[in-house]
């Protein structure tokens, strides 16, 4: 086996769990090999397939993965064809042939040719030992990937070769998958090997900016001759996000389903060859990709489970050197990824299970634990891992801000208003905005009505995303509503934090050349802001942050005029806490100086 490695595919030694997988087919037995992406799952049968006399055959669900397997096969000096919908009658007839006649070491197909009788036809005739079931999580009509024609070949493949030996493979096989593909192709629990998921090589984000176009750009401007992908949802966002960034002078390629066959393959070529880094494509970009230098995989919008949320950021890394695996998602991307479910042709039964897929992968979204532990254990959860302490979860205290104050606001406007306000309108009446609607309706007069003024309408709006995201509010009919949860933030039961929400773009800079605040008056504004807190029972960054009292010390405003032109002073502080601080500078004897 070794000396096969070595000659064929350059490497001295197996990876963990590839040789196991090997002997076991060697031994005569059927297996299932669940290793996680970039780990070469495709060695544990292409090494087997050259020790046999005859034609392996791999049974593969996409063209291009086909394809991808049978150049590299063909570039170290192995026979290997592939099957395909795309190919000539002659072409076809001709691998045909040569299947029949033994000229071929392996033959990758996808299920749906077992359909084609010319094709039974010459698979009957030909020395076929081994198949090799690749991306076998298809198989299973619980995988993320079901294709109900992988499973029905099963029963065909059966009567053309009774004695054929068969091995699967996947990345994505949850404990419930693992069980029906074994079923399926009577694998037995001994020849089941299983690795960890865990990339010790990934740091895995989850961001919740609203601003995601800006941060997209600003990572990439970071970060210049990095290779990365960028995941979108839709077809209209792949072209919406490529001409941001081409406006930006950012060069890339874009791959969806909706392009030619050969501006698809042009796409993909270019950013293989490094020609261009970065590609803004669907779901149906990556799989076989042969790119180990990927830097960074970016899903603009949430995917629809775990599955193929690990499908996709596994192909970044596969160098084995760090890459960011970075989740940018909001409230409408849960819709749109229910929308996909109830528009899909399937059985309610289905569609009940990947809502449950959906609900895990949200859980994944706005977990406080790790997130690599978190993906671990949704494929086995057995499995002891520990924190991996480099996720935005583990360096939460770093890349969090509170937001417990912020959230209570909202809830207490909510409760208030006894579901009779839309999202819209809340964010209108916290920001204290006089529209016209906001006055016909009387809500100017909410006690509610401008306490974070202060805040821009998208940071508002991220705040109360998050509390939708999380659970502690009910959104339905265009309405807010409470639940039970939310208690636990009224009655000051619990502490929220989020992605820094207010280090964003286009900021308004105060460009100062007063040296540096009064130390003593800075210290007073902080026993005035801590007083404050105290009486009405807020976190003092709810009344002023430190940077704003330096600004109050530094400056010394000596009317509500000079302070409404410091940043992070809205109306309703204006009203309620400047007073306070005004009547401490004033003491001090500071002068005017704005």
């Amino acid at each position: 086996m070794e000396a096969i490695l070595k000659k064929y595919f350059g490497y001295e030694k197996f990876r963990y769990g590839q040789q196991e997988i090997i002997e076991n087919i060697l031994a005569g037995q059927n297996a299932l090999g669940i290793l996680p992406t970039g780990s070469g799952k495709s060695l544990c049968y292409q090494i087997p397939g050259l020790m046999f006399k005859g034609t392996t055959l791999v049974i593969s669900p996409l063209i291009s993965l086909m394809q991808d397997q049978v150049d590299s096969l063909k570039r170290r000096g192995i026979s290997a064809e592939c099957i395909n919908s795309t190919m000539s009658k002659r072409d076809l007839n001709d691998v045909m042939g040569r299947l029949v006649r033994g000229e071929l070491q392996f033959l990758y197909v996808a299920p749906e040719r077992f359909n084609n009788e010319a094709f039974k036809t010459a698979v009957h005739h030909a020395e076929i030992p081994f198949v090799a079931f690749d991306e076998a999580h298809c198989i299973s009509k619980w995988g993320h990937d079901f294709r109900p024609s992988y499973q029905s070949i099963i029963p065909e493949l059966k009567l053309l070769l009774p004695d054929v030996q068969i091995i699967a493979v996947t990345a994505t096989a949850t404990e419930e998958v693992e069980e029906n593909i074994q079923e399926l192709l009577n694998i037995k629990n001994n020849a089941v090997f299983k690795t960890s998921v865990k990339r010790e090589n990934l740091k895995l984000s989850v961001n919740g900016t609203y601003q995601r176009e800006q941060f997209i750009l600003s990572y990439i401007q970071e970060r210049p001759g990095k290779s990365g992908i960028i995941y979108v949802s839709t077809r209209t966002e792949v072209e919406k996000l490529s001409t941001y960034l081409t406006d930006n002078k950012i060069e890339n390629v874009i791959y969806h389903g909706g392009l030619g066959k050969k501006e698809r393959n042009d796409n993909q070529q270019k950013f293989v060859s490094d020609e261009v880094k970065i590609v803004i494509a669907t779901n149906a970009f990556g799989m076989g990709i042969d790119k180990p230098d990927i830097r960074y995989i970016i899903h603009f919008n949430l995917p629809g489970d775990l599955e193929s949320y690990y499908q996709e950021i596994g192909r970044a890394g596969r160098d084995g050197f760090p890459s960011d695996c970075i989740l940018l998602s909001t409230q409408r991307d849960v819709n749109l990824q229910q929308f996909f479910i109830d528009r899909a042709t399937a059985s309610d039964q289905y569609k009940d299970h990947m809502r449950e897929k959906l609900d895990l992968m949200l859980q994944y979204n706005k977990t406080s634990k790790c997130l690599s532990s978190f993906i671990v254990k949704y494929f086995n959860r057995n499995e002891y891992v520990e924190a991996c302490g480099q996720c935005s979860s583990c360096l939460s205290d770093e890349r969090t801000e509170p937001m417990t104050t912020e959230a209570r606001l909202i809830l207490e406007l909510i409760r208030d208003a006894d579901g009779q306000l839309s999202k819209e309108l809340v964010i209108q009446v916290l920001r204290g905005e006089s529209a016209d609607n906001i006055m016909a309706r009387g809500l100017d007069s909410q006690e509610s009505f401008g306490v974070l003024d202060s805040y821009r309408t998208s940071e508002v709006n991220h705040l109360v995303e998050e509390l939708i995201m999380r659970g502690y509010v009910h959104y339905a009919g265009h309405k807010m509503y409470l639940v039970e949860k939310s208690l636990d933030i009224l009655d000051r039961k619990v502490k929220l934090y989020t992605v820094p929400y207010r280090k964003h773009y286009n900021e308004r800079v105060d460009v100062s050349t007063d040296s540096s605040p009064n130390e003593i008056l800075y210290h007073k504004l902080l026993d005035t802001r801590k007083g404050l807190a105290d009486k009405y029972k807020l976190d003092e960054d709810a009344i002023f942050t430190d940077q704003i009292l330096k600004e109050f010390a530094k400056k010394m405003p000596q009317t509500k005029q000079d302070m409404i032109h410091i940043q992070g002073v809205g109306n309703y502080k204006l009203k309620h806490y400047c007073p306070y601080f005004l009547e401490e500078i004033q003491q001090h004897g500071g002068k005017k100086n704005i």
